[in-house]
């Protein structure tokens, strides 16, 4: 062997060894989050990228590639109160106004600062409560890739320059469908509007002005909303097949919705047992996810589902935060943590009552079962409105819930075959995917990285007035000169007949 050769393969091996680090930033979430970032997470590690994970949960298995830093205080199922009895819109502002406090108070942990330490490649940050962490892009000086647990949610179409027509695409918050009548566009438009100005004029203000106050943003730091506005990407937890109304995107909009999603694995010997025991008329499983307390429902509630369940012939598996309940029926078992997507595709369930929260409507689609949605909070209700509008599901809100109710809704879905073979059908539409997710949420951000932030890809909308990316200043100077040219040439015609008038009365005087 040549001793060049030598040295060409010596440096290809130590290249090798140099390996991409990646800092992924979810301080603030909830766990169901986490189950998306993981995802990706999992993506990079076996990919053999360096992934340092920053989160308020700490993964029941440990592994290679992923060094986890568990931060307390940022599970925001601790900040929320009773979510039941509480209003839509209270729980929302509540959210709002604790979110600068619970983003800055993450921001100061030890464990975080000394991240600033360390060199990365780049920085992934959670789109959810974690905008004064841009602190933490700024003084990395790397480039920054947002990731969205919930899809495009505002302020992210506006930063990326995907523009939205609020016309037929509803705010997520809404539970308008396509089309709208006039009312609803108005509404859905206003609301728009109001989303966005509440990020730009209170949340990243006050978010930087606490973080500022505080010292964990650096003087020369440009405003949070400015360094935002410069994310290469944004991978949002969204599959574009199945979204609808069908949306235009632009190439930093990057879909690896459903990342999280796998064939089901065989159920525990103990839980095969129970199962098998159902016989022919199966079971029925009830998860209000992992950000709701179920036992914090009102009791009338609990004693409703207890009696609805117990007078059913299928069994019910019931995720509950205690072990025991004491009037519970011998059909129904308990399980403080039951494994979802494993349940979800065994052929014995036979219905899926859901808060419908995303990552849980994903799993029933992927799995092709039919669903009874009780939405309780945040985008929940919209999810299972949009369940229901497609034909593959029932919606019953909590103020409705009676024994009459429940079990009526529960013997629709039961005995309507139309849902199953509609639900059947979408699980075939979104598994029909060239790429699998991991694959492409790995591709891009690598693709990020080895074009220094891949600023070519960002769209010049981001950067334009509403005034200039609408063209209304052209138009309003297209209109004005029209009614400028209209009104000369009204004059013109004007003058032009009154002297012919004048002509005329002339010649015939004389």
């Amino acid at each position: 062997m040549q001793w060049w050769t030598v040295v060409l393969v010596c440096a290809a091996l130590l290249q090798s060894v140099v390996a991409t680090k990646v800092l992924f930033l979810g301080p603030v979430s909830s766990r169901s989050h986490k189950n998306f970032y993981m995802g990706i997470v999992n993506a990079l590690a076996d990919d053999n990228i360096q992934v340092t994970m920053v989160s308020p949960f700490k993964s029941s298995k440990v592994r290679e590639n992923v060094h986890e830093v568990v931060l307390s205080g940022g599970d925001l199922s601790h900040h929320a109160s009773n979510v039941f009895k509480e209003n839509k819109i209270n729980f929302f502002m509540t959210m709002m106004n604790i979110m600068p406090r619970l983003c800055v108070d993450a921001l100061g942990k030890e464990e975080v600062q000394n991240l600033l330490k360390e060199d990365f490649d780049l920085v992934l940050l959670s789109a959810i409560m974690s905008d004064c962490f841009l602190s933490v892009v700024h003084q990395l000086k790397v480039p920054f890739i947002y990731v969205s647990p919930a899809g495009l949610i505002s302020p992210l179409p506006s930063i990326t320059g995907n523009t939205r027509f609020p016309s037929y695409d509803a705010n997520i918050m809404m539970d308008f469908k396509h089309p709208m009548t006039f009312m609803e566009r108005t509404i859905s438009t206003l609301s728009d509007i109001a989303w966005d100005a509440m990020f730009y004029y209170y949340i990243s203000p006050a978010t930087e002005s606490e973080c500022r106050r505080r010292g964990l943003c650096p003087d020369d730091m440009p405003s949070l909303w400015e360094i935002g506005s410069n994310t290469s990407l944004v991978l949002i937890n969204s599959i574009q097949a199945v979204d609808y109304p069908a949306r235009p995107v632009v190439p930093a909009v990057v879909h690896c919705g459903g990342i999280h999603l796998r064939p089901a694995q065989p159920l525990s010997q103990d839980l095969e047992d129970w199962v098998q025991d159902a016989g022919d008329a199966g079971f029925i499983f009830f998860s209000l996810g992992s950000a709701v307390t179920p036992s914090s429902m009102p009791e009338e509630y609990r004693t409703i589902l207890v009696q609805v369940f117990a007078s059913l012939k299928q069994r019910v598996l019931w995720k509950w935060d205690k072990d025991t309940m004491d009037d519970l029926p011998p059909n129904v078992r308990l399980g403080k943590w039951l494994p979802q997507q494993d349940i979800l595709g065994d052929p014995r369930l036979r219905l899926f009552i859901t808060h419908g929260g995303l990552l849980s409507t994903l799993e029933s689609m992927y799995h092709g079962v039919a669903v009874l949605g009780m939405p309780v909070f945040a985008d929940q209700h919209s999810n299972m409105n949009m369940v229901q509008r497609n034909g593959w599901g029932k919606v019953l809100l909590w103020e409705q819930l009676s024994f009459d109710n429940l079990k009526n809704m529960i013997n629709i879905i039961l005995n309507d075959e139309s849902m199953r073979a509609e639900v059947a059908r979408r699980s075939k539409v979104m598994k029909d995917r060239p790429q699998d997710p991991a694959e492409v949420a790995l591709y891009w951000t690598k693709y990020v990285i080895r074009h220094k932030g891949a600023p070519h890809l960002r769209c010049p909308a981001s950067t334009m007035t509403w005034y200039q990316l609408y063209n209304v200043d052209v138009w309003a100077s297209v209109t004005v000169l029209v009614i400028i040219l209209s009104y000369i040439s009204l004059r013109l015609v004007v003058s032009l007949c009154s002297w012919l008038c004048f002509s005329t009365s002339k010649a015939k005087i004389d």
